[in-house]
């Protein structure tokens, strides 16, 4: 036993040494890497990619994963690490070499390429990259034959266990009870929040993030802010954390609610348990459970009135002129109002999950054949008019604005609604043991932290995300948590 688990164990740290060199390239490549040097990088990292996979698939890898889940004295939180190992590998070693390496290169020119365009605003220089990765996608599914067929595939590998139908359920519902609240709000007298656009130096907004990022008790000293065209992040290791975000000089908030989005993600890495940490499952999470934390911290955290309690007189102290006429109560119906908008980050709560609908249908076209790659940016365009009755300008504003797709990221996005489900259950449950509002108002939010990591940070991907939701809130997933959340503080907002 101690021979077989000393041999995986050194296996897997060459592995993470491999890890370790492509995600501090990509991630420089992203932030801070000259872009005339991609060519020499991509060419390097595709070959670096190539080596992991090696590693990742070697036989010997598979045979001593089986038999260390095999042996009855192996631990059992080892064998809920192998299983999930197991089957990620599995997922893996189907598709040939040359394939992947190939496919991997792809991605970093697709992904170097989204930006361009979305910075020059022209679909045009992107959208031939985008029909390979989706044909290159297609072909990784027939790699992958298995019980699940197509688009239900890469929804189970975001989110274990869901599917077209699950999800179709789930978005039924949203459009059931949230789309008639959106129409009683549109049509109410609408909140004033034209201050949030008004010019905000954004050195200051700097100074604004680290203060935001001390007061949800950010460890600087394993995590870092970084800035990117399209915000993320990377956890390294536990104990480095990469986040990043996107200024603008004209909109105070979507800085401020990425930065509290991708701490979520940050500190649910930095809060699993240390026997964990160095395994499989310090990152396997879901994405639907990974987007539970991100969307925890940012909506139902982050535009709490009280989370401001301690955080809005430094930013009018930052930008006196521009909030002279903007009391703490103003800017918290600001940040909370509800309208249709074009940007999925920008959204507000309500609208959120129509986004991800749009995207959703989408994706699920492309895969079983009833959307061409030719329409593709015709059918956002009229679903954006259709879902929520705008008109898309330009390409940047519409089809250019997430990065997801120029990496071959499909089946994520739907996790991103499933995840906002999540955390109002995760609220719900953790209301029972402590005082949500007055723990934000003393300054105390490392309890809620602490909360979070006792029921579910600790574990990392440990669980099944059904699993997961079971252990924290002692019952089983149930979206109407959600659904009443979002209800019930809306209409109290808008006084319906």
């Amino acid at each position: 036993m101690n021979d077989l688990l000393k041999e995986y164990q050194e296996r897997m740290f060459n592995i993470s040494a491999y890890e370790l060199a492509v995600t501090t390239v990509n991630l420089d490549s992203q932030t801070i890497a000259p872009p005339k040097g991609s060519d020499y990088r991509n060419d390097r990292l595709a070959y670096l990619a190539g080596e992991l996979y090696s590693l990742q698939t070697d036989e010997r890898l598979f045979v001593l994963i089986k038999e260390l889940i095999d042996r009855d004295d192996t631990n059992q939180d080892i064998k809920k690490i192998l299983y999930w190992q197991l089957k990620n590998l599995e997922n893996m070693r189907c598709i040939p070499k040359d394939f992947y390496v190939e496919y991997s290169k792809l991605q970093m020119e697709s992904q170097q390429n989204w930006e361009t365009a979305k910075r020059n605003n022209d679909y045009g220089l992107f959208a031939p990259y985008l029909e390979k990765i989706i044909v290159m996608t297609k072909k990784i599914l027939e790699y992958r034959q298995g019980e699940l067929k197509g688009y239900d595939i890469l929804l189970d590998d975001y989110e274990p266990g869901m599917n077209t139908e699950k999800y179709d359920k789930f978005f039924d519902l949203i459009r059931e009870k949230l789309v008639p609240l959106i129409q009683k709000i549109n049509h109410s007298p609408q909140i004033d929040d034209s201050f949030i656009y008004k010019n905000y130096p954004i050195y200051k907004q700097k100074i604004m993030m680290n203060k935001i990022l001390e007061y949800i008790d950010f460890d600087f000293a394993a995590g870092v802010l970084l800035e990117s065209e399209h915000p993320f992040t990377e956890s390294i290791s536990k104990y480095d954390n990469r986040i990043t975000t996107h200024y603008y000089e004209n909109n105070l908030i979507s800085s401020m609610y990425s930065v509290i989005h991708e701490a979520g993600h940050a500190n649910y890495n930095y809060s699993v348990r240390d026997d964990i940490a160095q395994t499989f499952c310090f990152n396997n999470m879901s994405s639907g459970m990974h987007e539970s934390q991100s969307r925890l911290f940012e909506n139902y955290l982050g535009r709490n009135y009280h989370f401001w309690d301690n955080l809005f007189p430094t930013l009018k102290e930052l930008f006196p002129e521009q909030l002279a006429q903007t009391d703490q109560d103003k800017f918290i119906r600001a940040v909370n109002k509800v309208t249709p908008s074009l940007i999925r980050t920008e959204a507000d709560e309500l609208t959120y999950p129509l986004h991800i609908l749009i995207r959703y249908e989408i994706e699920k076209g492309l895969f079983d054949g009833s959307i061409e790659t030719k329409d593709l940016e015709n059918i956002w365009n009229a679903k954006y008019k259709q879902y929520l009755g705008l008109t898309v300008p330009n390409a940047a504003e519409g089809i250019l604005q997430d990065v997801h797709w120029s990496d071959g990221s499909f089946g994520y996005f739907p996790t991103y609604a499933l995840g906002s489900s999540y955390a109002a259950q995760f609220m719900q449950a953790m209301s029972k043991d402590l005082d949500i509002d007055k723990c934000l108002a003393e300054n105390e939010f490392s309890l809620l932290k602490k909360w979070l990591r006792e029921h579910i940070h600790q574990y990392g991907g440990l669980y099944s995300p059904q699993q997961q939701i079971e252990i924290a809130c002692g019952e089983k997933y149930n979206p109407q948590y959600y659904i009443d959340y979002l209800i019930n503080k809306y209409s109290a907002l808008y006084n319906l």
